[in-house]
């Protein structure tokens, strides 16, 4: 195949939140232009606007929003996992929100916001 899904894109207001909590919730590595800078910061910079979290199945990138998100998303994540229960306690530690549980005979999610409000569901699938 000659084309492939690189990255999923969240707008975000406050980049280390998101970092922090993405990073960790699907066990990414961030990069960013602070962390292959000369200097030590590990702060944000006006250049740091863009990161992309790394994982050896997927990729993740967050970009700094200048402007607020006010409407509905017009995407949003699905999070596979043959642990629902323990996924979303460990998440919602994390800082995420449970919204909702969506449970039928074929189809059993739970609705989530990370910490700015974006919402993504974990879902429950018999294997990975």
């Amino acid at each position: 195949m000659g084309i492939r899904l690189g990255s999923t894109v969240i707008n975000c207001a406050d980049l280390e939140l998101m970092t922090g909590f993405w990073s960790r919730a699907l066990g990414l590595v961030p990069s960013s232009a602070s962390s292959t800078s000369s200097t030590s910061s590990t702060s944000s910079t006006q250049d740091d606007d863009f990161r992309v979290l790394r994982g050896d199945r997927v990729n993740l990138s967050l970009q700094l929003s200048r402007t607020p998100v006010s409407a509905r998303d017009q995407m949003h994540l699905d999070l596979y996992s043959d642990d629902q229960a323990v996924e979303v306690d460990r998440l919602t530690g994390l800082g995420a929100r449970f919204v909702r549980h969506h449970q039928e005979d074929q189809d059993d999610y739970v609705v989530m916001t990370d910490p700015e409000g974006n919402e993504f569901c974990v879902v429950a699938v018999a294997c990975l």
